[in-house]
């Protein structure tokens, strides 16, 4: 009989950011499985909605709490949810506690046990037996830790005590026609009136991005062109913080903060250039794959997962990190020459169209067949 998947998908919150973006690009592609959601704190719920809407079985709780009660009551809530919905996969797209996750699905009867890994590790000394801590339970449970990119495997597996064997590369996705289409409709239905030129950067406002080497680039762009417009898409802890440095820095009435965003292919399309400004933690900026579903020219920091996904460099430009001085002459570079990314632009899109989420599911389901 042929094995048929019923995967559970376990997310930390339904926060509109990468993994519970596809975990929404799992349930659209096949709709035909039977897929389930676990989400162990209920807030930030901007993706509750559809999350609930696009799968079987949804179950939210309040866990992730400081101390260490929390961990048996994180086994517990797993348990229950396989014990009562009878998954044969459980895929846990939060690292940290997802050898608490896969303990409470192996007890109740679940073998085949998925680990999303979508950062680098932090290497070294304490922080190694920090991830030897997460990593031993999983491999004592059989589970396999799938990375987004080679760059986050290959952290992964430099760390000591943990077996090389135990991470494999699977890209992430992007619906990269559909995001095409709608960024397409988007710029055929709204005429820009051509007075600005705008950049958008579509990121959480949170540590591991770097929203504040993209600001302080923005003074030298706007005196050479003062008609730049930058939009950030994105909610986080930060906002307070980037707000500040934007009224310090004299360029409110350049940058607009969008906030969280369901029309995101549409505000793609009707911007010039995709800034990415990022850090070394990055895992591998699954955003860029939508920036060149919409056809945009990108810039990003050369940190190694943009380079990898941007292939060196050769689909899109990289800039040094924490040099805004840098950033904004590639900026203008730009705005300036616009006709330079006429070939890079379509080579791009035909490049992000392999990264499927029916490939992206099949490779998954190829770790545990």
């Amino acid at each position: 009989m042929a094995f048929e998947p019923r995967i559970l998908h376990v997310l930390a919150t339904p926060r509109a950011e990468g993994t519970p973006r596809l975990v929404l690009d799992w349930l659209a592609a096949r709709p035909d499985l039977w897929q389930g959601v676990l989400v162990l704190n209920s807030q930030p719920g901007d993706l509750k909605e559809p999350l609930q809407k696009g799968s079987r079985a949804y179950r939210e709780h309040d866990l992730l709490q400081p101390g260490f009660s929390q961990f048996p009551r994180i086994v517990q809530a797993s348990y229950r949810m396989v014990r009562d919905t009878r998954p044969n996969i459980v895929l846990c797209w939060v690292t940290g506690m997802a050898s608490w996750v896969c303990e409470g699905a192996r007890l109740a009867g679940c073998k085949k046990l998925l680990v999303h890994s979508g950062n680098p590790p932090r290497l070294g000394g304490k922080n190694d037996l920090i991830s030897c801590s997460v990593y031993w339970p999983l491999a004592l449970l059989r589970a396999k830790v799938i990375c987004c990119s080679d760059y986050v495997r290959d952290a992964n597996r430099s760390i000591r005590g943990v077996s090389r064997g135990l991470f494999q590369t699977v890209y992430n996705c992007a619906r990269a026609r559909e995001i095409s289409a709608r960024a397409t409709r988007a710029r055929q239905e709204i005429v820009k009136d051509g007075k600005f030129f705008t950049a958008i950067m579509v990121a959480t406002l949170e540590k591991h991005k770097d929203h504040e080497t993209l600001l302080k680039a923005i003074p030298s762009i706007v005196s050479r062109c003062p008609n730049f417009r930058l939009g950030l898409v994105g909610e986080g802890s930060l906002r307070g913080d980037l707000e500040q440095l934007a009224d310090r820095l004299g360029i409110r009435e350049q940058v607009t903060f969008l906030g969280t965003r369901s029309d995101v292919p549409e505000l793609l399309g009707l911007a010039d250039l995709f800034v990415f400004s990022t850090t070394i933690n990055e895992g591998l900026g699954s955003v860029l794959l939508e920036a060149m579903a919409a056809k945009l020219p990108v810039v990003a920091t050369d940190v190694p997962a943009c380079r990898e996904l941007l292939q060196g460099g050769r689909l899109g430009q990289l800039v040094p990190p924490q040099r805004p001085e840098l950033l904004a002459e590639a900026i203008l570079d730009k705005i300036q020459n616009r006709e330079s990314s006429a070939h890079t632009v379509p080579t791009a899109f035909d490049y992000v169209e392999q990264f499927t989420p029916a490939r992206m599911i099949d490779q998954y389901l190829r770790w545990v067949r």
